[in-house]
């Protein structure tokens, strides 16, 4: 399996954006950690979800160990293709709704920082049942919290923040 280029490591105190961009590639966030999900706001959104061209990769923001593995099971429930992944400082790393995974990952592989786990997809229960909503479910916890990563997300220059 090819090993891609690490990324420049974000500054102090920033996450490596998730998903690797370029210039011509389409790639929006908004903070909605922490908003309603479910029937009468049951449940909150612990993640971000970011909105991206179909395939893109998505990368390991750390270096860890890919501990659960989800399969997709349709557009009427789960998360559809991704990876939960624990660094080495603990933190524990979910992606969902991803196109597919990067090929030769299984559940237990150590993972290096910046490499390539999945494509962004729109696969499980993403909110929208049609090929046009294409994005990541991005969650950061530590001390496996859900905590807001969008404050700290590197500030990719091809992709458009929104508060």
């Amino acid at each position: 399996m090819p090993v891609d280029m690490p990324p420049d490591p974000p500054a102090d105190g920033e996450i490596l954006f998730p998903i690797d961009v370029g210039p011509d590639d389409y790639c929006y966030v908004i903070d909605a950690f922490g908003d309603c999900r479910g029937t009468s706001c049951s449940r909150s959104h612990e993640g971000l979800d970011i909105l991206a061209d179909h395939g893109l990769p998505i990368r390991a923001p750390a270096a860890g160990e890919l501990t659960n593995q989800y399969v997709d099971s349709g557009k009427t429930w789960g998360a559809g293709h991704g990876w939960t992944l624990k660094d080495d400082s603990g933190v524990v790393w979910k992606f969902f709704h991803m196109d597919r995974h990067a090929d030769g990952l299984r559940v237990g592989d150590r993972v290096m920082f910046g490499q390539t786990i999945g494509f962004v997809g729109n696969t499980g229960t993403s909110g929208v049942p049609t090929d046009t909503n294409h994005h990541l479910h991005f969650e950061y916890r530590p001390g496996n919290v859900p905590a807001d990563p969008f404050p700290l997300l590197q500030r990719d220059p091809d992709v458009v923040f929104e508060t």
